[in-house]
């Protein structure tokens, strides 16, 4: 299955760790990357309001190989849409990050373990801050019980991992696939709120934000935007 190369304005492809994409090479190259765009989620929230204060609720980290401008809209984006403080980083850094042996998946549980540091120092966090991490790597628990992931949670570290490796639609640069893989992204990321900092419970109606098991892009593309679903009329 072919790698993504996100940043949500994406055009990538599923092949390969490596990505193509102007907008998720890594933020230190030799020669200056273009300016990423915003993603185009703001026009399902509110107008802008006042950034919050005091503890931040959830820690959007990308690490470096995702864009920081686009993390830092999706944390505006659902800081309006949830009424918390999500607040976007820069970059974390990523020495010493290695594929897991036999493999070019990373290991869910080594990002949370080369994290501890930065997680400990960001400011503005607390006991109950929760932290997801935004990559294009795809990824894996060390286990892999499953072929990859499309996010992994660790309820003990208040950790997720969100990865968008997976998620490109395909063929490559069709119609609305960059449309496809902002709602992908977005989707997964609202569920590790929900499900993580929210307390939200799993459900079985495809209509409802936190339906469960997503095994494929067919599943998340079905789920609806909210949690519990909006009854059709």
């Amino acid at each position: 299955m072919k790698h993504l190369s996100i940043a949500i304005i994406l055009l990538a492809t599923f092949a390969a760790c490596t990505t193509s994409s102007r907008y998720t090479q890594p933020l230190v190259v030799a020669d200056p990357a273009p300016t990423p765009k915003s993603i185009s989620t703001a026009s399902l929230y509110p107008s802008t309001a006042t950034e919050k204060t005091g503890p931040v609720n959830v820690y959007l980290i990308p690490l470096n190989d995702f864009s920081e401008d686009i993390a830092a809209q999706i944390g505006r984006d659902l800081s309006k849409e949830f009424g918390l403080w999500v607040k976007g980083t820069v970059a974390m850094g990523t020495q010493g990050l290695m594929p897991m042996p036999g493999s070019q998946q990373f290991a869910a549980e080594d990002i949370f373990e080369q994290a501890k540091t930065v997680m400990q120092r960001l400011p503005e966090a607390d006991s109950n801050t929760y932290f997801i991490f935004l990559t294009n790597r795809d990824i894996n628990s060390r286990a892999r019980n499953f072929r990859f992931q499309f996010s992994y949670h660790d309820k003990v570290c208040r950790c997720s991992v969100v990865s968008a490796a997976r998620m490109h639609p395909e063929p490559e640069n069709s119609p609305g696939s960059r449309q496809h893989l902002e709602s992908r992204f977005v989707k997964m990321t609202k569920r590790a709120i929900g499900q993580m900092v929210l307390g939200w419970e799993r459900s079985s109606d495809i209509n409802d934000l936190m339906y469960s098991p997503i095994m494929s892009l067919d599943d998340i593309d079905h789920l609806g935007n909210r949690h519990p679903a909006i009854p059709k009329k």
